[in-house]
């Protein structure tokens, strides 16, 4: 057969769908309509794609999107898709960029805002796992509690910003000022939370991802009944996922 091989020609297409000039090579494939020529009907085509990129980014980020606008969003996305062409077979993970994409736009706070809204979407998406409960640890033996250790669910992140964004999802959200914030963000069923850890749950918290004793968790608060309201905060959020002791302690959950 004559002509370009298929694999040329997909591979010009996608050029074209990615913002390139159509190529006289794939241009010459496609044929004209009444009132189309070849690049004009491939134009349609890359108008669609970059249409649905806009909407499928709209959803992963509604909250920038929201603060941009509809006209200014889908400007900044299409010159994200110039700069970052989709690499991967499903559209989910092509805005893992964007939010250092926009991270020097204005408000300043945007790429901080962008980040909270990649992680709850990692956090959706993670698998599940049955959490522990508070039954679960009572059955421990009390002597057993400080050598105690415990894994995180999948559906569980911390996030650290530079600006308070978790208060962009109130009703009324007020004037943002640079602030240091860590954040916690988990999925309970269906449905992502996120809550502002101050430095005794974010020390402590990041001992428990570690697989470090409860021992020294509570060594990360004042007061060792700190650490034990901390694991009953995060038991009832269902964010432990397992409890465990050395193997020569014969006790898990």
């Amino acid at each position: 057969m004559s002509g370009p091989a298929l694999r040329d020609v997909q591979r010009a297409f996608w050029h074209a769908l990615a913002g390139e000039e159509p190529s006289a090579a794939l241009t010459a494939v496609v044929a004209p309509s009444p009132s189309l020529a070849p690049a004009e009907r491939v134009g349609i085509y890359a108008g669609m794609y970059v249409a649905r990129i806009v909407e499928a980014l709209a959803e992963d980020f509604p909250k920038v999107a929201a603060t941009l606008g509809p006209e200014a969003f889908a400007d900044v996305v299409r010159a994200y898709v110039a700069r970052h062409p989709s690499s991967a077979p499903s559209i989910r993970h092509l805005g893992a960029a964007f939010p250092a994409f926009v991270a020097d736009r204005e408000p300043g706070w945007l790429g901080d805002l962008a980040r909270l809204e990649w992680t709850r979407l990692d956090v959706f998406d993670a698998p599940d796992a049955t959490p522990v409960t508070r039954a679960d640890l009572e059955r421990m033996p009390a002597e057993a509690w400080p050598a105690l250790r415990f894994a995180l669910v999948p559906a569980c992140a911390r996030l650290v910003t530079g600006w308070p964004v978790h208060r962009l999802w109130s009703d009324g959200p007020p004037a943002l000022a640079p602030e240091r914030t860590a954040l916690r963000v988990w999925r309970d069923g269906f449905l992502v939370y996120q809550s502002p850890m101050d430095a005794a749950e974010e020390a402590a918290l990041e001992r428990v991802a570690a697989g470090e004793s409860f021992a020294a968790v509570c060594e990360a608060v004042d007061d060792p009944r700190d650490a034990a309201a901390l694991l009953l905060r995060w038991l009832e959020d269902g964010i432990v996922a397992r409890a465990w002791m050395d193997p020569d302690a014969g006790c898990s959950t």
